[in-house]
């Protein structure tokens, strides 16, 4: 009787006939038992074997009752006995087919590797095979048992097929198992052994094409699979079968770094590069990798490199050009040197010339599929010679610079990397500090991306940070990077990694002009600058500011987002800031000079188109690198909304440099500007800034615009009872007989903060005194704006009939006055009074052209809002209530984006309810 374990598990008789053991357990027992003939099996190994690592409370008993059954069925060569601590199945190995194929397989071994040895090895080896009825211990009841014995018993017959080839193809008859060869592959596709005697017994059948295919198919799953070449016994194979040098059939060296962990998003820039490549890394035009340090352009590219080993077979190497180390980059002929070494040329044979060097790399890639990956370029001289001009092989660039040489002159096709968006930005930190714990604080996590800007290298650090603190909170960290004072400093690890060290290393590769140019942006207190801001700075024409702000947007030092006008990302800017530092303090002091002077010229010209009687301040000298070129007083308002920060920066840097007066000016220029722009937050931070430092000089009277300009503010976000304060302190300050048109201006304001305060009565007389005096003062303007104020306080105390006159004879006033933003009031008041006279259609006219009026002057913030709220009052009138709400609902989203908190903003917002839900 034979116990058979190569394929089903089965009991069979001497005559071959089947023996019913039982049940799938009972089997399982037999085969754990079978498989470790002559040696004790404990009983806990034999229950956790059978019933596949989960016996039950009743195994024990029931393990008991198979053996009890098997002893039955088992004759006298075969004898079960029970042994401490568990069974023993004694037997001839013999008697047990697995053990048979060692015993066989061992016996051929030992025979010598000639013609003697494989005339009696080869027929063991036959008898080994034959044994095998299919899969190893197929059905034997127990999965664990399978994966315990089954992979080691294929490996048996596999190593059995191997030993049976090498003697067969020495005897000259390798044909005679390149059937079993090419099958046993389908299992085994990356078994190099196995791969080797397939191609040499398939050529020496005559069938080399197939050999040669085999080789290929073998070379393209290990470099997929496994990301290997094929080894030196597999090549001298090939080589054989092309009968030549094993060394032409070799494939270069594998010299590419690690494929990056935690590696996140991206999946458009790889998706890029397989195309570019034609999806198998067909032959194309460089690539040019781009962006700044920390974003990730070598990751990316790595990332992609390791995904496509198939499509390169003959190598994959990286060279660190070190363009943006602390040590001087590398030569051309030092690189070429690198990859010689790489695509394996003997030392002593690289030539020291660079031509020459050239001439060995491209004739060594002749021919051949390889990704050279050129790391860190600073410029594209040194790339140049590095590309093989071969057909076959691939060149990716990674560079901080953006290199359009290499676009233009060799036809590179650029691929600029942004930072993360907020998903994958979310995603690289949770990948070093742990999902779990940022999902806890997910608000917090969400605020370290945003501070770390997306940036990759910043996200590792602050990672970092966290894993190396678990009894850190998030919102520690969160807190620590909302501080501009630290920022640049919680995100450097102990070693030398840092963002800042990493910017560092950019800003000395740059020529001296952009460098010195970059160091003095850190005085800048805005993220946006244009080429004149830029010229004042450096105290240059606008020509050499450009050429140097060109050569920070090639560095991703800045980024040009309209052309002339170039922003910085905060972490750039802390950095420059930080570098500024170091300039020395006269320096420091001067570019700031010279910067307040160019935006107090800037200001002045946006003031002059959009108030041309406008008191205003222009510096004693005009500025070298000139100011902005407004054509219209909406080039001037766009200006403006890009360069308020800087604008409000200025006034608090000048506050805080004891140069008080530097601020008034700016605010008293700037103030009409912010108001037409609907930046109110801003005005009323600017304003206050610049009042309390006159205050505490005791200057504040000189300055009677900055009272004006807070009371101003103050009331477009709400705040009325300040307002109508500061409004009085303005009148008091203007004096009526050396300005007496300023000083009914401010009596207009305060007359129109009175509303809240006295009653419709004192506020119409308080109109219509201001009238009268602007009509003595002989002041156009002035009169259009007194008489729309006393129309408007007319029409808010029911008696519209009354207020058409006097708005009829402002927009009189003011006719021809296209770029005057007083007629986009008077026009929309007109409207109003129209409405509430039942003359909708005339009503629905003014409106429209007070918003064309306020487009065209640039002012949309209030001409929008204005018109989003009369045209809900029409709709609204007519019955149109869903319009209405829609026309409302915008006019509440424009007065939250301002900051708008006036009582027409609280009017419409009790209008919106009355509509009802939407």
């Amino acid at each position: 009787m034979r116990i058979l374990l190569l394929g089903p598990a089965e009991l069979r008789t001497a005559e071959g006939e089947p023996v019913h053991v039982g049940g799938g357990r009972r089997r399982a027992v037999l085969t754990a038992l079978a498989l470790e003939a002559n040696r004790v099996v404990p009983v806990e190994r034999l229950l956790d074997l059978a019933w596949d690592h989960d016996p039950p409370s009743t195994a024990r008993a029931a393990l008991q009752g198979h053996v009890a059954r098997l002893r039955t069925l088992l004759p006298d060569g075969l004898r079960l006995d029970t042994r401490a601590p568990g069974y023993v199945l004694h037997a001839d190995p013999d008697l047990i087919d697995a053990h048979r194929l060692a015993r066989l397989l061992d016996e051929a071994r030992a025979h010598a590797p000639d013609a003697a040895g494989d005339a009696t090895a080869v027929p063991l080896l036959r008898e080994a095979l034959a044994l095998w009825r299919g899969p190893a211990l197929a059905d034997c009841g127990s999965e664990a048992v399978r994966g315990l014995a089954a992979g080691r018993l294929e490996t048996l017959r596999v190593e059995a097929l191997e030993e049976l080839a090498e003697r067969s193809l020495r005897a000259g008859r390798g044909r005679s198992v390149t059937a079993e060869l090419t099958a046993a592959l389908t299992g085994h596709p990356l078994r190099e052994s196995l791969i080797r005697l397939a191609v040499l017994c398939l050529h020496q059948e005559g069938r080399s094409a197939e050999a040669v295919a085999v080789y290929g198919e073998a070379r393209r799953r290990l470099a997929e699979e496994a990301g290997i070449d094929p080894g030196p016994a597999l090549r001298e194979a090939l080589a054989q079968v092309r009968s030549l040098p094993s060394e032409v059939c070799a494939p270069t060296v594998v010299r590419l770094p690690r494929e990056p962990g935690r590696f996140v998003g991206r999946e458009a820039e790889l998706a890029r590069l397989s195309e570019h490549f034609g999806g198998d890394g067909g032959p194309r035009s460089p690539v040019l990798v781009t962006g700044p340090a920390g974003v990730g352009k070598t990751a990316l590219v790595l990332r992609w490199a390791h995904r496509h080993t198939a499509a390169f077979p003959d190598g994959r190497v990286a060279v660190n050009l070190r363009g943006f180390d602390e040590t001087e980059p590398l030569r051309p002929e030092e690189a070429l040197a690198e990859l010689l070494r790489a695509l394996g040329a003997d030392e002593g044979a690289i030539p020291a010339t660079e031509e020459e060097a050239g001439a060995a790399y491209r004739r060594l890639l002749a021919g051949r599929r390889v990704l050279i990956l050129l790391e860190n370029a600073r410029d594209a001289e040194q790339v140049r010679p590095l590309l093989p001009g071969e057909p076959g092989c691939a060149v990716v660039v990674t560079s901080r610079h953006r290199l359009t040489e290499l676009v233009v002159g060799e036809g590179a096709s650029a691929l600029p990397l942004a930072s993360l968006d907020a998903d994958d930005g979310f995603g690289v930190l949770a990948g070093v500090a742990g999902l779990p714990r940022l999902e806890a604080e997910r608000e917090a996590a969400q605020r370290v991306v945003e501070l770390c800007e997306g940036l990759p290298l910043a996200l590792r650090i602050a990672g970092s940070r966290l894993a190396t603190r678990p009894h850190w909170r998030v919102a520690t960290l969160a807190g620590e990077l909302a501080d501009e004072r630290s920022r640049l400093a919680a995100l450097a690890t102990q070693g030398a990694l840092s963002v800042a060290a990493a910017l560092e290393l950019t800003v000395r590769t740059l020529p001296a002009p952009a460098a010195e140019l970059f160091r003095l942006l850190g005085v800048h207190p805005g993220q946006q600058v244009d080429t004149t801001a830029a010229a004042a700075l450096a105290g240059t024409g606008p020509r050499a500011a450009a050429g140097a702000l060109e050569l920070l947007h090639l560095a991703h030092l800045v980024v040009e987002v309209v052309p002339g006008r170039f922003e910085r990302h905060d972490l750039v800017r802390l950095y420059a800031r930080q570098a500024a530092e170091e300039l020395p303090p006269a320096t420091r002091d001067a570019a700031l000079a010279r910067l307040f002077d160019h935006y107090l010229a800037a200001t002045a010209a946006g003031l002059v188109l959009a108030r041309p009687d406008a008191r205003h301040h222009r510096p004693d000298e005009q500025p070298s690198g000139g100011t902005p070129e407004f054509a219209a007083s909406a080039d001037a308002l766009a200006w403006f909304r890009a360069e308020e920060p800087a604008v409000r920066g200025l006034i608090a840097l000048a506050c805080q440099w004891g140069r008080h007066e530097h601020a008034c000016r700016m605010v008293e220029n700037a103030g009409y500007l912010y108001l037409d722009a609907g930046l109110f937050r801003a005005w009323e931070e600017a304003a206050r800034h610049a009042l309390t430092a006159a205050e505490a000089a005791g200057t504040a009277g000189a300055w009677p615009h900055l009272y004006s300009n807070h009371s101003m503010s103050l009331g477009w976000l709400g705040r009325r009872r300040e307002a109508l304060e500061q409004s009085a302190r303005a009148v008091a300050v203007a004096d009526p007989e050396s300005r007496p048109v300023l000083r009914h201006r401010y009596l207009s304001m305060r007359t129109s903060f009175m509303s809240d305060h006295g009653g419709p009565g004192d506020v119409l007389d308080g109109f219509a005194e201001t009238v009268a005096e602007a009509r003595a003062a002989g002041d156009d303007r002035s009169l259009s704006q007194a008489l729309n104020n006393l129309a408007d306080a007319l029409r808010l105390a029911g008696r519209a009939a009354d207020a058409l006159a006097p708005i009829e004879e402002s927009l009189a006033l003011l006719a021809g006055r296209e770029a005057d933003p007083y007629l986009v009031i008077s026009t929309k008041t007109h409207a109003q009074v129209l409405r509430e006279l039942g003359r909708p259609d005339e009503a629905v006219a003014q409106i429209h052209r007070a918003l064309e009026l306020g487009r065209a002057q640039g002012n949309h913030a209030h001409a929008e809002f204005d018109f989003a709220d009369v045209m809900g009052q029409v709709l609204y009138d007519h019955g149109r209530t869903a319009e209405a709400r829609r026309h409302w609902e915008r006019a509440l989203e424009l007065a939250t984006e301002q900051g708008r908190m006036t009582k027409q903003v609280e009017r419409v917002r009790a209008q919106l309810a009355q509509c009802g839900p939407s």
